[in-house]
């Protein structure tokens, strides 16, 4: 699934992954083997594309989005849009795809003429590394489906990509990797200046993500002030487990993973016990938070054990703080 042209986004919009029956581990076992390996298999995929957790951090930039694009209906200059900034491994892809599939759905349920047979509500484009204005504009060219326009001017280029968006009605415009326009470099000014003109040429909502954008001066110097007055900024961190609230975030997001784990013999809520343990396996990071777990779902399923090791998380950390002291002594 290639998420960058419209035929890869229409397929991650449609896709749905359901929830697979509950059963007893003693039905489990009298399945046939194949039954009993598509039934594993379909947990699997449950739990890695089709259970997606909804935290306050979603929905505080999804709100953001919604607003801005009620607001931006009927301006003609000065779009507002939404930043989501953060380290890596803090679900910042996944929370700018989910928002944009959630819209298309919306407007799709709602038969709004946004999502009408030949619509594009949504647009994705991942800006590439070390690009130029006309690069990352072929990138929108390329998501949009048309002809090959490598030796078409900037001009023309900017013209096309601007009329198509508003042809196809777009009202969410996802742009992600935004930190690769790092404005030290002047290829990278003139994207950043490509983006903007875009904006006044089409009618859609700017949505940027990328790794510390404070750090890559989009929001610093000269655009400063412009760039935080259209954008609100979301900074996507770590959980912290330090205080109250903290700690309830942080329980609240076990206990969706461990639900969408569809472990047969899981006791709901068992997971909380290990909190500590897998707070300091991830650093609160959401992403890695995620793979430990699915990975420790997959054994458990193997194994037939159809619960998690909460024990093996302890003798990760020892083993962790091990290897630190090994380090620190050497």
């Amino acid at each position: 699934m290639v998420i960058g042209t419209k035929e890869g986004w229409h397929e991650f919009v449609d896709a749905v992954y359901d929830r697979p029956v509950p059963m007893t581990v003693d039905e489990l076992r009298e399945l046939s083997f194949g039954d009993r390996a598509i039934y594993n298999n379909a947990r699997a995929r449950y739990a890695q594309a089709g259970a997606f957790v909804k935290t306050p951090q979603y929905h505080a930039v999804q709100r953001a989005t919604r607003e801005r694009i009620m607001a931006n209906q009927y301006r003609q200059v000065g779009k507002l849009g939404v930043i989501l900034s953060g380290a890596p491994g803090q679900g910042k892809t996944t929370t700018l795809m989910q928002i944009g599939k959630e819209h298309e759905l919306r407007r799709r349920n709602t038969g709004h003429p946004a999502a009408a047979k030949g619509n594009l509500p949504v647009v994705y484009v991942a800006v590439p590394a070390q690009c130029s204005a006309k690069a990352l504009m072929c990138e929108f060219a390329r998501f949009l489906g048309l002809p090959a326009l490598e030796r078409r001017t900037y001009g023309v280029l900017l013209d096309m990509v601007a009329n198509a968006l508003r042809r196809c009605s777009t009202e969410l415009i996802l742009v992600d990797d935004i930190h690769h326009l790092d404005l030290r470099y002047r290829q990278n000014i003139e994207a950043s200046d490509m983006l903007k003109q875009l904006s006044e040429r089409c009618g859609g909502t700017f949505v940027y993500a990328g790794i510390d954008v404070e750090e890559t001066g989009l929001l610093s110097g000269t655009r400063e002030g412009q760039i935080r007055k259209r954008f609100e900024v979301h900074t996507a961190e770590p959980y912290r487990i330090s205080d109250e609230d903290g700690r309830a975030d942080w329980g609240d997001l076990l206990l969706a993973i461990e639900d969408s784990l569809c472990l047969l013999n899981q006791t709901k809520g068992a997971i909380l016990e290990a909190a500590l343990e897998l707070h300091r396996l991830s650093n609160g990071e959401i992403g890695m938070l995620k793979d430990t777990l699915q990975i420790a779902g997959n054994h458990a399923i193997e194994e037939g054990d159809e619960a998690l090791d909460l024990a093996e998380f302890s003798r990760k950390v020892a083993q962790l703080q091990k290897q630190k002291q090994m380090h620190l002594a050497g």
